[in-house]
């Protein structure tokens, strides 16, 4: 399992279901397994859970990877459409970061 945070600039949707998270930093858990043949190993994705701060707690909700992908990636173009860079990983909700600009 690995666990990285992902910071949304503007409130987001996943996917068609209805709820709206507010911007704000999430706790991203991702469970892989891996792969191994002919001398080559791949990880592949099994579940996604988004951790979501609650005035109680937090709640973990279990998410489509490439919903959540998708989301970050429109809040990546939005915010980079108003000069706003406040996210570390921008574009990549996997956690990779960009080269900076040469």
């Amino acid at each position: 399992m690995t666990s990285r945070r992902l910071v949304f600039a503007r409130p987001f949707m996943l996917g068609k279901a209805p709820e709206v998270y507010p911007a704000g930093t999430y706790e991203v858990e991702t469970r892989e397994e891996a792969w191994e043949a002919q001398g080559h190993r791949a990880l592949r994705r099994t579940s996604t859970v988004l951790v979501v701060p609650t005035p109680t707690g937090t709640l973990h909700r279990q998410v489509s990877g490439t919903e959540l992908d998708q989301a970050f990636a429109r809040d990546a173009e939005e915010a980079a459409t108003d000069g706003i860079n406040e996210n570390p990983d921008i574009g990549h909700a996997d956690g990779e970061q960009d080269e900076a600009p040469r």
